[in-house]
């Protein structure tokens, strides 16, 4: 890490040899244990066999190793390694949306990776919705506090014939919303103390939900606060109509929701997401034995020959058995591939890691938007599901209950303890299960299942979390969008209100009823927490 605590973590532009370390220790071992076993035995025994199970792994990780070091590079896959892994293309920025999705994310790894402690005045401020920036802050707030940073490091792959970059837009009375889904290979490193402790990677789809003032002609832009049409620069100065300023900033695009949701899907279909986990795997562990056997079989029958023959032998054998593994394991992928498709429709076993949704999921949420739509005829499901991304994030980083009881009536101090050493979360799964409306209020039910990375001794755990969520607000609230900080304001004396500050005005005492706004938390259930 650099020195001057303003510079965020650098990327290292070459390859980082310490990961093949493990696995060409491994393949060390087996490799003299082959040898030595072929010079003191003329058949296959246990160790023989030994040596080339360790071969074969070692053999693996290292693959797999170089594969995601080309992808932390941005390299392409090339022969002999895209016979085995997949290949997919890196994509530039082309457009206007691309080049405010590649801004974003570089803003975003600026903060998160800086080491300047409260670093308030992020320029990620300008990008981002009120209730993002308060969940971002709160988990930067959390890292400074246990000495972690993170850095982002991401690139845009297409992994079908689609465009890797997809979005559907809509007006929802106050903002044009634009439904972003990219496909995306990222990496985050998260670091203690100047050391690297942890590495994950992003193979599937980010999703985003930007924001912007509705244009009307040349000038004009619709008021996100009452709808009514004016000039930017009235609405600077303060609307005409309702009295509230904007800045510049609050009428261009802003970022509502950001993250790697793993249940969005990418226009693959589902063999080839199979493919993209399972085949690597499959393919090495039908290959590699079977060349290593190959390859050791003129050592252990062929002492007469002298060494470069027999090992010349060895390498012509080893492609002949490694070859023939390579077709028995294609020919099994015709039997594998639906079979697994069947059983993980059952059991969530690659639910974590597979980037596709069952088909009864995707039907679920089409049937539960639909029911919406009939009293909210803007209603997004996804902008829907990433405002609660949001929340429940808060809350995972929050320690006081200000700083989240502006979008939560529960009580939810048993959490602040139970999350406190929380520095990062991916959500697995985010569901509507219920909606109604009765009595002047809508309500709602949320599923989600979350993989919580706790900082522990030095080091980062996973551990996997299920929620029960309720949600309410009023009837006569339609999809909307809370966004800049200067967008709210109090009902008693018509203050600028910040959710960082709860949602009591700190002038008149008056709290903000968030339900005439924005979705609520009634109710937060923890359904089930364990170690991954």
């Amino acid at each position: 890490m650099s020195e001057n605590p303003d510079q965020p973590v650098r990327k290292n532009k070459t390859y980082n040899k310490k990961v093949f370390t493990v696995s060409l220790i491994i393949c060390g071992i087996g490799l003299l244990i082959c040898f030595m076993s072929s010079l003191l035995s003329d058949n296959v025994d246990a160790a023989e066999t030994a040596g080339v199970i360790l071969l074969s792994v070692g053999t693996g990780m290292a693959l797999d190793a170089l594969v995601k070091e080309k992808y932390r590079l941005g390299l392409d896959i090339h022969f002999p390694l895209n016979i085995i892994f997949p290949s997919y293309p890196i994509v530039e920025d082309y457009d206007q949306l691309t080049r405010d999705l590649s801004s974003f994310k570089s803003i975003y790894n600026e903060f998160m990776s800086s080491t300047v402690r409260n670093k308030s005045n992020s320029k990620i401020q300008d990008y981002a919705t009120q209730l993002l920036w308060h969940c971002i802050y709160l988990q930067k707030r959390r890292m400074e506090k246990l000495g972690v940073q993170m850095e982002l490091e991401s690139g845009r792959r297409s992994y079908s014939k689609e465009p890797p970059v997809r979005s559907a837009s809509y007006f929802d009375g106050k903002y044009n919303i634009n439904d972003v889904y990219e496909e995306i290979y990222a990496i985050r490193t998260f670091f203690h103390g100047g050391r690297k402790i942890k590495n994950i990677y992003d193979k599937e789809v980010a999703h985003y939900t930007f924001l912007s003032a509705k244009s009307v002609g040349k000038d004009d832009v619709v008021c996100p606060n009452c709808s009514n049409i004016a000039s930017r620069s009235n609405l600077i100065d303060g609307c005409d109509f309702c009295g509230t300023k904007f800045t510049v900033e609050d009428l261009d695009n802003r970022v509502g929701s950001f993250g790697f949701r793993r249940d969005f899907q990418v226009s693959d279909s589902q063999r080839k997401a199979i493919k993209k986990l399972i085949y690597p795997r499959i393919y090495l562990g039908g290959m590699m034995p079977m060349f290593y056997i190959g390859f050791f079989l003129p050592f252990l029958y062929g002492k007469d020959m002298n060494f470069l023959l027999r090992f010349a032998m060895g390498l012509f054998c080893g492609a002949g058995l490694g070859f023939a593994g390579f077709a028995l394991v294609s020919f099994a992928m015709f039997f594998i591939a639906p079979a697994v498709l069947i059983f993980n429709q059952y059991w969530d076993f690659l639910s974590g890691r597979i980037i596709y949704r069952p088909q009864k999921e995707q039907e679920k949420e089409i049937k539960m938007a639909k029911k919406v739509r009939k009293s909210d005829p803007l209603f997004s499901i996804q902008s829907f599901l990433g405002g609660i991304q949001n929340k429940l994030y808060a809350i995972h980083f929050a320690d006081t209950k200000n700083q989240v009881n502006a979008f939560s009536d529960c009580n939810l101090s048993r959490c602040f303890q139970k999350y406190k050493d929380i520095v990062d979360i991916d959500t697995l799964s985010l569901s509507m299960d219920s909606y109604e409306k009765k009595e002047g209020i809508q309500r709602s039910t949320v599923s989600a299942t979350l993989v919580l990375r706790e900082f522990k001794n030095k080091k980062i755990a996973d551990r996997k979390e299920i929620l029960k969520i309720g949600l309410e607000k009023n009837e006569d609230c339609k999809t909307q969008t809370v966004c800049a900080p200067s967008i709210l304001k109090c009902g008693g004396c018509g203050s600028s209100l910040s959710l960082m500050d709860g949602k009591t005005c700190e002038y008149c005492g008056r709290e903000l009823d968030m339900k005439e706004y924005d979705w609520v938390i009634t109710n937060y259930d923890i359904v089930q927490s364990h170690k991954q």
